[in-house]
């Protein structure tokens, strides 16, 4: 028993680790909050959390909205009658409702599962979404396409595990990659011109 332990505790010590430096994490999470990608500031922000569905659905409503100059309202918040609607936060169901009728989360769904952490799998394909609408999607399994795609373009660094857990300082880093490749796509754009 006492060697099954001891081979256990590194697993356990790489599993809590971020991809991310803490730097890269200020940085990225400071830019979050700038544009209400994030409403807690980073001194009252813990970075190691991982981040359920709602809040997810929050912060990729914002990021759009970030991107675009543009607010987003809910033209029916019937739209996506998810039979869970009870228990998603009163404060986040603009956001919830705001992501399905976007097509970036909840779609085909019955239930929203607003509390499940987020996986890689699922926040790859729902930024791709965000990113380049449903260009990547239709593929076996749902999600490879999108983190492809991510990986590629340098915004996604590991794709290897898409069941693994997203903390909130991993995803504010991702978000800013994808901001930043968003912003470079558009200088080139503008540079063939």
């Amino acid at each position: 028993m006492k060697k099954f332990i001891l081979l256990l505790l590194p697993l356990l010590a790489i599993s809590f680790t971020s991809a991310y430096s803490s730097q890269e994490q200020k940085e990225a999470y400071e830019r979050a909050y700038s544009k209400w990608i994030t409403t807690q500031p980073f001194e009252k922000a813990n970075l190691n959390w991982y981040i359920t569905r709602q809040q997810l659905a929050k912060m990729l409503v914002r990021f759009y909205e970030a991107r675009r100059w543009e607010i987003v309202y809910v033209s029916d918040p019937n739209a996506c009658p998810f039979t869970d609607k009870a228990s998603i936060t009163e404060d986040l169901k603009p956001f919830v409702h705001a992501a399905c009728e976007l097509w970036y989360m909840g779609v085909w769904i019955k239930k929203f599962n607003p509390t499940w952490k987020v996986t890689r799998a699922q926040f790859g394909t729902t930024l791709s979404r965000v990113m380049f609408w449903w260009h990547f999607d239709g593929w076996t399994p749902y999600y490879q396409k999108h983190l492809e795609w991510l990986k590629n373009k340098w915004i996604m660094d590991n794709i290897s595990n898409p069941n693994t857990n997203e903390k909130r300082g991993d995803i504010m880093v991702i978000l800013k990659k994808a901001n930043d490749e968003l912003d470079n796509e558009i200088k080139e754009l503008m540079s063939d011109k």
